[in-house]
């Protein structure tokens, strides 16, 4: 089993917003890490950088093998030279095309999405699910069973209702513990 991890790229956001402490970051990094190595086979993230990319790095320590890194080979208008220097540290693979590709196609390549924190970025990453569950189903019926757990801890609010009203399967959690107990409750979905 697999799992896409999003989430923040500003750190900072984590002891300004949410619910983690400068001085707990290492931690909390490594023990998610630990806990994700135990549960599934493979991380997949954009090779950026990040509390999302920092927790990816560290499961591929532990698990010996590179995280997976889709990237916007196709793009010519922003372009992904700044994830070039991260490549060697992913198994990388094109999404053939560009940003806009990237941040709808990230959400499908697992049924299991980690949000790490909400940004420009995640939103609209975690936007496209609505249509992955409603209209990429039609070709592909595995979609309908995507799950997005968002960790509160990483967090100053809930996503507003009218999200939670068009994507279905939204667990929100506040442990590690708590994660594994849901994904353990819904795995025969996330097959």
């Amino acid at each position: 089993m697999d799992a896409v991890l999003i989430g923040l790229s500003d750190r900072q956001v984590l002891w300004n917003l949410g619910g983690i402490k400068k001085e707990d970051y290492q931690n909390f990094v490594y023990d998610y890490a630990k806990f994700l190595a135990k549960v599934f086979d493979n991380i997949i993230v954009a090779p950026d950088d990040g509390v999302y990319t920092d927790i990816a790095l560290k499961f591929g320590e532990i698990k010996k093998k590179k995280p997976i890194g889709y990237y916007p080979d196709k793009d010519t208008y922003y372009g992904y030279e700044h994830l070039k220097k991260n490549f060697e540290k992913y198994e990388t693979r094109p999404i053939d095309g560009d940003w806009y590709k990237l941040n709808a196609e990230l959400t499908k390549q697992a049924l299991c999405i980690i949000c790490l924190g909400f940004s420009p970025g995640s939103l609209i990453e975690l936007s496209f699910i609505k249509y992955h569950q409603k209209y990429g189903a039609f070709k592909d019926k595995k979609l309908r069973n995507i799950h997005l757990f968002i960790d509160e801890r990483c967090i100053s609010q809930k996503l507003p209702s009218n999200f939670e009203d068009d994507i279905h399967n939204i667990c929100y959690y506040s442990s590690l513990d708590e994660l594994g107990r849901l994904i353990l409750k819904k795995e025969g979905f996330l097959r």
